[in-house]
């Protein structure tokens, strides 16, 4: 009889191998030769960059572009030839979604105006991801961990120290990562809006819709659809055994728990007011490799009586039984 692993095993070892395949796996320890930080607004953000296209660059240009990498960005005017902002590069990894510190619900569990999110378009879906326990990825996620610290490391701001923001370290608790989703896109002012002008009953059958998105609190349906006409909602970019997405009102049943392989892009910013550099990893796909252990229940199930028999007594219930 063939064990749960015999079935898991060779599933991880292909998940493994086609991210080894595709590059940028953090379990992989020279994926840091083939990125770098380059300059996005206030921020940077580790885009892609083959180490044959770095090696050709030189050594000016170099010690330049880590000068402008470790300095604090100030406000510029935009270029007439001004570009786009520049793509992320989507590194990968495997690794089991934490049950504790779990907000990767469909509105990250808001209930209204509070200190951290004045209003709705501040929520921000988070979740913490970790070991996943099983081999061959389990040797991998030392490696995951030391070439985040190499990444970070590559991009700081002289005087500053690094604030918890990427690295979840808890006493008695393994070290681990800290990924995010943005609910909201804002809308470009230069697309035009094409849902307005279809039918709404599409809008009505939309799962995915402002109207039909699962919310904690109905009461706060109002303040969603006003932002409707402004930004896009993002579902999270999560995909079941069979690459489906997933429903908002399953994520926690499938992903709390589940181990799963996970692309994401880095980004870094600098607050001034307490000079800590902060790091951010933005969610950009799940797949899960293995859901799931749902724990079986302890209790056991009562069964109602057909009968109400009041003349018995507990002691000749616990005789009968």
């Amino acid at each position: 009889m063939s064990s749960a692993s015999d079935t898991i095993t060779p599933i991880l070892h292909g998940s493994r191998d086609h991210l080894l395949a595709m590059g940028l796996y953090l379990g992989d320890s020279t994926v840091a030769t083939n990125v770098q930080w380059v300059r996005e607004g206030r921020g940077h953000v580790l885009v892609y960059c083959p180490k044959k296209d770095t090696e050709e660059s030189t050594t000016e240009g170099n010690s330049t572009a880590l000068k402008n990498i470790s300095s604090n960005p100030t406000p510029t005017t935009a270029p007439a030839n001004f570009q786009a902002p520049p793509e992320g590069a989507e590194l990968s990894a495997i690794v089991c979604i934490e049950c504790e510190h779990f907000w990767l619900t469909s509105d990250g569990g808001y209930l209204g105006p509070n200190d951290i999110c004045k209003e709705i378009l501040d929520v921000k879906l988070t979740c913490t991801v970790g070991d996943p326990g099983m081999e061959p990825v389990h040797s991998d996620f030392p490696t995951v961990l030391d070439m985040l610290c190499v990444l970070t490391r590559q991009c700081v701001t002289p005087g500053y120290s690094a604030g918890p923001s990427l690295f979840i370290t808890e006493k008695n608790h393994p070290t681990c990562i800290k990924v995010r989703h943005r609910l909201f896109e804002p809308i470009d002012c230069g697309l035009d809006d094409d849902e307005d002008s279809g039918d709404e009953s599409a809008t009505t059958d939309d799962l995915y819709s402002f109207e039909n998105w699962p919310l904690t609190r109905e009461r706060n349906r109002a303040e969603l659809l006003r932002l409707k006409h402004s930004h896009i909602l993002q579902p999270v970019p999560a995909y079941d055994l069979n690459d489906d997405l997933l429903h908002p009102n399953t994520y926690c049943r499938c992903l709390r728990g589940a181990i799963m392989e996970i692309c994401f892009t880095l980004t870094h910013w600098s607050i001034a007011s307490t000079k800590r550099d902060i790091y951010g990893a933005i969610m950009k796909g799940i797949r899960i490799l293995v859901p799931p252990v749902v724990s079986p229940t302890t209790s056991k199930k009562r069964k109602l009586p057909l009968h109400l028999n009041i003349d018995e007594t507990p002691v000749k219930k616990a005789a009968l039984a």
